[in-house]
């Protein structure tokens, strides 16, 4: 999967997830990449506008939910 299409499918991912979210690990597992990908995917978004809300988890995860 490139970039791009991670991304959108990021997107959608989160929406599906609606308040609960998802953490950085989940979605490392899902999209079969490293959490720091995650991580730099989801500050793509972020600068491109997506609502996003992040907050630090308990074991250093970072649940997430596209608004």
């Amino acid at each position: 999967m490139n970039r791009m299409d991670r991304l959108y499918a990021l997107v959608e991912e989160l929406r599906a997830a609606g308040p609960r979210g998802r953490t950085a690990r989940q979605l490392a597992a899902r999209f079969e990449v490293s959490v720091r990908t995650i991580e730099r995917d989801l500050s793509a978004l972020g600068q491109a506008g997506v609502p996003l809300a992040t907050k630090q988890g308990r074991t250093g995860g970072t649940p997430s939910t596209a608004r």
